[in-house]
């Protein structure tokens, strides 16, 4: 049980971490959020995947 807590915890910490630097990167509003998040997110598909920059 300790094991699931601590990678709980540092999967909530990955997602924090990957939500602020989006929001600093495209904006503090929604569309900058939503907008910046899909971007990112395919930007990381693509290079797990490798596709094109």
């Amino acid at each position: 049980m300790r094991i699931l807590s601590k990678v709980l915890w540092t999967l909530a910490f990955l997602v924090a971490t990957f939500l602020w630097m989006v929001l600093f990167e495209h904006g503090f509003s929604m569309k900058g959020l939503t907008e910046g998040t899909g971007e990112e997110l395919r930007a990381l598909a693509s290079w797990f995947g490798g596709g094109k920059k």
